[in-house]
């Protein structure tokens, strides 16, 4: 299973839906909702939440199948953080939750490196950009100057054809 095709980026925080939780470890949505209900206190707001109408929207945009983001009985599906998730394989009691918990943890884990590795290669494509300025506006210096250089030659190339005349002049 792909994992990391069911993280999706809302309120700047990376989270799964609880229908997909639920898949995960085995068991129902209205269980898994149970538990958090019945275990309030381990899943503050920063662990998990409820979308909104716009973030509902957003998740479905961002997937092809919907079927897991249809409102159950006018019910928005809850999202999960890392934290949460992970937190979900103590609230749900089962072996194959325990594997998931572990699972989930290391695929965040993973999207966090693949998120790092990508924003350095964006750094170096910044500094390559920047040199690539650089470079251009050191080649247009140098255009400037053989300009300068070739003017500056075809005027002594004249006065050599000058001199050149009058010693032939004086040859004569």
């Amino acid at each position: 299973m792909q994992i990391t095709n069911q993280i999706f980026l809302i309120r700047d925080q990376k989270v799964m839906l609880d229908s997909d939780l639920a898949e995960l470890y085995g068991v129902k949505v209205k269980r898994l909702n149970e538990q958090v209900k019945r275990n309030k206190e381990r899943f503050p707001e920063d662990f998990c939440f409820k979308l909104n109408s716009s973030e509902l929207a957003q998740i479905k945009s961002q997937i092809a199948t919907c079927s897991s983001l249809t409102p159950r009985k006018g019910v928005t599906p809850t999202v999960f953080t890392e934290q949460g998730a992970y937190a979900l394989s103590f609230v749900v009691n089962s072996q194959q939750a325990i594997e998931m918990g572990i699972f989930i943890a290391r695929a965040f884990m993973h999207l966090r490196r693949f998120i790092l590795k990508n924003e350095n290669l964006l750094m170096d494509m910044k500094n390559l950009d920047h040199l690539s300025k650089r470079f251009k506006d050191h080649e247009r210096r140098i255009e400037q100057d053989l300009t300068v250089v070739y003017r500056n030659l075809s005027q002594i190339e004249k006065r050599f054809l000058e001199i050149e005349k009058r010693l032939e002049a004086v040859k004569k």
